[in-house]
């Protein structure tokens, strides 16, 4: 079928929505762009070209084309999941989020099909690939060394963490509120109740409960505030990238987690406080690079990643394509014992100093755990099967763009 003809019979079909991409006479709708760039994170484009100056488009385009030639070929191959399989994803996605229901959940439904779908799919081809695979995972990393670059890229490195926190006009308000909170909960008003009426999370309807965590479970800043409390004892308000907290300890178990419940009011996050962050960050750069602070000393002093402060900044050998994108990129041609300009991490409100002590090299795998071990393996080979996959079903399923600046084009 030629592109003109797909083009005419979708116009048809879709007449109030524009088609930006078709796989094998499935259309790509621009709606479902903008949704999955919001569930990024990211506002949705006003337009419907992919160019140098959209990159996130494209991304997001690209994201789902990958994931509707795996759902293709996986309905193919007859994994699609029963009427009562796909209602018992949509119970569980229900009780975990309720109000995402409100006006899309024709669209969730699908969606959640077509993921689970797509994932025995892929959970299969890397079942076949791990049992091809006849080396111990240590054998099969050090024989590897091409996957291991390009997919884990493993870096010894050490950070410098700045959380980027609210300070905008409604910061101080919210402030005062907290407090006033925290005072009726100290004269005997019940906590629970406080937080079912005021919080902004998702805990609310539990009283504020959040269960039990450990250290690198939260975000530092609310973290820190709980780890140090007695149990029962109510916190000050506690700023994170979040919003404002009031922090109760419920207890304390013996495998160093700990229980806690919380009251939060969002406040959001604007550019002017990502911009404080990152001159605060200049500032911490220009003093290390003048000599006039060491790295480690600078960690210890200002960052709050208390975990990895109280040494030096090291974080150890880190996998940093499977952690965060961002820092694998920072960390990319830089040349050892050097730090790199400051990084925004978008998913985590937080702008970081990157030091690279030493590249992946010979890497000693005897440090590593079995458990480590066979998780960074299967790692390996599932990205590695899923890039496979994609490029195969390229070639087999015909994928058609409607780009408004560069015209109709075809795979």
């Amino acid at each position: 079928m030629t592109a003109l003809l797909v083009s005419m019979l979708l116009t048809m079909f879709f007449p109030l929505e524009k088609v930006v991409a078709v796989v094998d006479n499935s259309p790509i709708l621009h709606s479902e762009v903008e949704r999955l760039l919001v569930q990024m994170g990211l506002d949705p484009v006003d337009s419907y070209q992919i160019d140098s100056e959209t990159p996130e488009y494209y991304d997001a385009l690209e994201e789902l084309i990958e994931t509707r030639l795996i759902v293709n070929a996986a309905v193919g191959a007859g994994f699609y999941p029963t009427d009562d399989e796909i209602q018992v994803l949509v119970d569980e996605q229900l009780d975990l989020s309720p109000q995402g229901f409100d006006a899309d959940i024709e669209y969730i439904t699908e969606v959640l099909a077509d993921n689970q779908a797509a994932q025995m799919f892929i959970f299969r081809k890397v079942q076949a690939a791990m049992q091809d695979m006849p080396l111990s995972p240590e054998t099969y990393l050090l024989a590897n060394p091409e996957l291991v670059e390009e997919i884990i890229m493993p870096r010894h490195i050490g950070w410098i963490y700045l959380p980027v926190l609210p300070a905008g006009p409604d910061f101080d308000e919210v402030v005062e509120e907290m407090n006033r909170i925290r005072a009726r909960i100290l004269s005997g008003e019940s906590f629970e109740e406080l937080a079912m009426e005021y919080s902004d999370d998702g805990s609310a309807r539990n009283g504020g409960y959040l269960g039990s965590f450990g250290p690198g479970e939260m975000t530092y800043a609310f973290e820190d505030a709980a780890f140090a409390l007695e149990t029962g004892e109510i916190s000050e308000p506690v700023v994170t990238p979040f919003g404002i907290h009031i922090i109760r300890l419920d207890g304390r178990n013996e495998d160093g987690t700990i229980e806690a419940s919380h009251i939060l009011r969002v406040v959001p996050i604007d550019p002017a406080d990502i911009e404080r962050t990152v001159a605060e960050a200049d500032s911490i750069l220009c003093d290390i690079r003048n000599s006039l602070l060491s790295f480690e000393d600078a960690a210890r002093v200002y960052s709050r990643d208390m975990s990895s402060s109280e040494s030096d900044g090291d974080m150890g050998m880190i996998p940093l394509k499977l952690w965060l994108y961002e820092v694998a990129e920072a960390v990319e041609g830089l040349e050892i014992g050097s730090c790199s300009e400051p990084v925004v991490l978008e998913s985590s409100a937080a702008v970081v100093i990157i030091r690279l002590y030493e590249d992946s090299g010979d890497i000693d795998w005897n440090s590593y755990t079995e458990a480590e071990l066979d998780g960074l393996v299967q790692q390996v080979i599932y990205q590695d099967t899923y890039n496979s996959l994609v490029d195969s079903l390229r070639s087999e399923m015909t994928v058609i763009y409607f780009l408004e600046n560069d015209g109709t084009s075809a795979d």
